[in-house]
């Protein structure tokens, strides 16, 4: 499978399963359009059909309108003000995503003409001037029943929803744009009297990100982006013709041309520039005198840098002309997102940097949160509940946490540890078997890491390294994974093991892996426990459904060493198994063709588990919360 993004959801963002919809027959006359296909996340589907309790009255489609459009997402809408909450919702989007549609639940047995005449008070003609939107309405906990196409010459024309599978992201470049805005923020005696500066300024940079004297760079290459022309291109150029022109490091160099297919693992940074200089820079001021005024009063100057970090969705073949505005969106968005940030986060005169993160909410679409800079997570809880609710998510698993941002390409190549490699090993196991794998993300952690010699007996100490590195990344805990010491003293500190065990080199097991998980970060576990090697295969169905329900990685020890199994390709039918094996001996490099070569990852049969050694084997339990 192609990856587009390392995240940090519950399933790692490899690919996507859609849904189609085509026109059909309406009121006894056939529709004027040609047909045109509408493809819906099969996430976005299972929304409506088993989690309409999270479903507003009516809410918004999220998606993209390059050619054929593609629903991504939904957003829950709770007012009436239909502009207020479209505003709301485009500054977490991206640049290339956008309000496509509305979903709509009507009564149940509300004719088709009610449910039109229902849908006009909330003037979605408003929000959508290009001529065309999309309709869902659903009835009660149903799947969308009724699909509706609206175009301004042709009015309403059903559709249908049908399965299909495509990975619309393989089509699409993710573009980074990272920038800087100085802001000088003037607090007196009153708490707001700063309000009205920060709107004014925040008001100026989209102006001026807006304006002609913008430019956009493609790092590393001599691209330039300008709104009249093209420098470093031709003209007819287009975005995957930006990628031939970066000189970058050999990571982004082999992934490009190891396989055209993995073209769109690789991030196109770029940087955005506002020109200072020269009639352009001047185009926009008043033509009259400088004029100084000088006051007096008492005053407290805070100044601060909005960091801008945003992305934008462009298709591979899009003419490269039509990045730029994309990007002006998705920073204006984000800048005035920033903007917000402040003024709810500060209190009594304490200022926080507004930070942005990306998140991919249960594999739909990509989303930029800012959060207050500095702030801990306990105090964010609200913030939260609030983009559970906005986005149509339950809250007993967290999305937003910082721990959940996206990694994207850069993010996981500037990582100290190997993010999954399980990732892109073979996937031709056990005959007619279904594989059941780890969700998410995790690090792998192995002898002789940071410069810690634990040969021969720190097995297990890694293996839960791992398992906490997956609640990490999961957002579940913000607390670093345990040093060997730390672990030994947490044994100590329940009770486990004497005072002395601190700084030995002596082996820990399963049970005390759940004893750490459960004092250092607060998870409980299941144990399971075999006699023998050769049972193992016995407990297929109980890893499968663990994998299935739970997602997080397992520790095995017991009368030999510890490994940690990563997933289980099982066939219920014959019984036949084979076990996803993640390594903790390995001792070199973090070379991750070696790793896998080698197999200190990858599949092994049930013949790897001894026959006659006993196996304890700790399944970390997700915990509920927000």
């Amino acid at each position: 499978m192609k990856q587009r993004f390392e995240n940090n959801m519950a399933v790692p963002m490899e690919s996507f399963e859609y849904a189609s919809v085509t026109y059909v027959q309406i009121r006894g006359k056939r529709s004027q359009f040609s047909v045109i296909h509408f493809l819906c996340l099969n996430q976005i589907c299972q929304t409506f059909q088993e989690n309409s309790q999270c479903l507003s009255s009516y809410g918004f489609l999220i998606g993209t309108s390059d050619g054929g459009r593609s629903i991504l997402g939904c957003t829950h809408c709770s007012t009436e003000q239909v502009g207020r909450e479209a505003d709301a919702v485009k500054l977490y989007l991206p640049g290339g995503l956008h309000i496509i549609g509305l979903y709509f639940k009507a009564k149940d047995k509300e004719r088709d003409e009610d449910v039109l005449d229902s849908l006009q008070k909330y003037s979605p003609e408003q929000l959508f001037r290009n001529g065309q939107y999309l309709v869902l309405v659903l009835h009660g906990s149903k799947k969308p029943d009724q699909v509706f196409v609206h175009d301004f010459d042709q009015g309403y024309t059903p559709a249908d929803l049908q399965p299909n599978d495509l990975d619309l992201l393989s089509k699409h470049a993710v573009v980074r744009t990272k920038c800087c805005f100085n802001i000088s923020l003037k607090s007196g005696e009153k708490s707001d009297s700063w309000h009205s500066s920060l709107d004014s300024q925040i008001t100026d940079i989209c102006d001026r990100v807006n304006s002609d004297c913008a430019m956009l760079h493609v790092n590393n290459s001599n691209v330039l982006l300008k709104s009249d022309r093209t420098c470093g291109l031709s003209e007819d150029s287009v975005i995957n013709d930006v990628y031939e022109n970066v000189d970058c490091d050999n990571d982004f160099i082999q992934t490009r041309s190891h396989k055209k297919s993995k073209l769109n693992q690789a991030t196109l940074q770029t940087t955005l520039y506002l020109q200072t200089t020269g009639d352009i820079s001047t185009k926009n001021s008043p033509d009259c005198a400088p004029v100084i005024q000088h006051k007096f009063e008492k005053f407290r100057n805070v100044q601060t840098t909005l960091e801008v970090d945003s992305l934008s969705l462009i298709p591979h073949k899009s003419p490269v002309q039509g990045l730029l505005p994309l990007v002006k969106t998705a920073i204006c968005n984000q800048v005035q997102n920033m903007g917000k940030c402040i003024i709810r986060s500060t209190q009594k005169n304490t200022f926080f940097a507004p930070q942005p993160h990306h998140f991919v909410p249960s594999n739909t679409f990509l989303c930029t949160v800012v959060y207050p800079k500095g702030v801990e997570e306990n105090k964010l809880e609200s913030w939260r509940k609030e983009l559970h609710k906005l986005f149509c998510q339950s809250v007993d698993v967290p999305l937003f946490r910082r721990g959940n941002r996206v990694l994207l390409h850069e993010d996981k190549a500037n990582h100290p540890y190997l993010i999954n490699p399980h990732i892109g090993l073979s996937t031709n196991t056990v005959k007619d078997g279904r594989q059941y794998l780890v969700h998410g993300l995790y690090s792998y952690h192995h002898y002789m890491q940071d410069r810690f010699d634990d040969n021969k007996w720190g097995c297990a100490y890694r293996s839960l390294q791992t398992l906490v590195s997956w609640f990490r990344f999961q957002g579940y805990t913000d607390k670093p994974v345990p040093t060997h010491p730390e672990i030994q003293k947490a044994l100590v500190d329940v009770g486990d093991k004497e005072p002395k065990f601190v700084g030995s080199r002596q082996w820990i097991g399963s049970m005390e892996v759940s004893y750490c998980l459960d004092h250092l970060i607060g998870v409980t576990s299941k144990i399971i426990f075999v006699n023998a090697g050769s049972e193992m295969g016995t407990k297929g169905r109980e890893l499968a459904v663990h994998f299935q329900t739970q997602g997080t990685p397992i520790m095995i020890g017991g009368g030999v060493l510890a490994h940690t199994i990563l997933g289980v390709d099982f066939n219920d039918v014959t019984g036949d198994i084979k076990f996803l094996i993640l390594d903790p001996h390995y001792t070199g490099v973090e070379d991750l063709s070696v790793i896998q070569d080698k197999g200190w990852c990858g599949w092994k049969s049930l013949d790897f588990w001894e026959k006659t050694a006993h196996y304890n084997m700790c399944l970390p339990q997700r915990p509920k919360m927000l």
